[in-house]
């Protein structure tokens, strides 16, 4: 759950330095699809449901090419917001937050 964390550069530098040459990383995580509403960003239920700290898909590419990996792959998966909307009911989460695969490999060296 990269999105609970306040240092996700951190987070996938460390995923960088203890894959082997070729690697690659899979994981699926809430990306962020429009700005946050205010109340949301600072509620505390949003932040345990993984939808405060969602960032937008194209800041976690910035951050994993940064971080040096290569062939980088976000693919949103637009069926989830059918049980995103039930995390906080009433709140249109689903309006601003999805899951998504997110792939990269490591060079090899």
């Amino acid at each position: 759950v990269i999105n609970l964390s306040p240092e996700k550069e951190r987070v996938f530098r460390e995923a960088f330095r203890v894959l082997k040459p070729g690697g690659r990383l899979a994981i699926s995580d809430v990306v962020a699809t429009a700005e946050l509403p205010a109340d949301l960003k600072k509620d505390m239920a949003s932040y345990t449901a993984c939808i405060a700290g969602a960032s937008p898909a194209q800041a976690l590419e910035s951050m994993l090419h940064r971080t040096g990996f290569e062939n980088i792959q976000i693919k949103p998966k637009a069926e989830s917001r059918t049980f995103i909307r039930d995390w906080i009911p009433g709140s249109k989460i689903e309006d601003y937050v999805v899951s998504a695969t997110i792939e990269a490999v490591k060079p090899q060296e």
